[in-house]
């Protein structure tokens, strides 16, 4: 894996204006570079909410990027469906080392192993990986957007404990206000791979697998990972 991780994120974490401002805004202050492809970019768009940003005008308008390469072909993956074996191929074709999707479950941990590859929740990734300056730039962008109503960090910081309790319970100590309950139904599995979210070394064990953390980082673990 590179030195710097790429993270090729899917359609359902980019649907998601304030999913993907955290993790694209969070990802840019740490260090750590982020792609999708064509495949992905036009499933987030055709997913997105009425009023919600268009993930390409974002992309084009915004952040300057371009797409990653759309793999040729997705013969030889266990992948079950034929829209995620097409995802799981591109990711490959980027050279990416953490495919972040909020259905980890869709993809076949053949192919990942084959590939030193993890799968890994949106949540539980920024909660594991990021740092505080992270989590403070992305609270801090969505604040500067909320017009209606206009929300202050703080305020923007709580609503974030619906869809991602564990991020924000990761820095509760950073406003002093206690973030919302999460909603009831997250995601049941939250890592599958092979490499450990924080490092990037391989994971022996399954043990390891389980929770996405090497020996080195198992005490950095969020307390939500049952």
């Amino acid at each position: 894996m590179s030195e710097i991780p790429l993270l090729f994120l899917d359609a359902n974490t980019l649907a998601s204006p304030v999913t993907r401002t955290l993790v694209i805004a969070g990802a840019r202050a740490d260090g750590l570079r982020w792609t999708w492809s064509k495949h992905v970019e036009t499933e987030a768009d055709r997913h997105a909410r009425s009023l919600a940003s268009r993930t390409s005008t974002v992309r084009m308008a915004i952040l300057g990027t371009e797409l990653s390469p759309t793999a040729g072909s997705t013969e030889g993956l266990a992948t079950k469906t034929v829209e995620d074996r097409q995802v799981i191929a591109d990711a490959i074709a980027a050279g990416a080392g953490y495919l972040i999707t909020t259905d980890v479950d869709d993809f076949a941990i053949e192919d990942l192993a084959a590939h030193e590859m993890s799968a890994v929740n949106p949540d539980y990734f920024m909660a594991t990986r990021f740092t505080q300056r992270a989590y403070l730039e992305g609270v801090g962008l969505l604040a500067s957007v909320q017009n209606n109503p206009p929300r202050t960090e703080s305020e923007v910081h709580r609503m974030l404990g619906r869809r991602h309790p564990r991020l924000t319970a990761r820095f509760a100590h950073t406003f002093d206000t206690d973030p919302v309950p999460g909603d009831a139904d997250q995601p049941g599995l939250l890592f599958r791979g092979v490499t450990c979210i924080r490092c990037g070394a391989h994971l022996n064990s399954d043990a390891r697998q389980r929770i996405g953390l090497c020996s080195k980082h198992v005490p950095n673990a969020p307390t939500e990972i049952d």
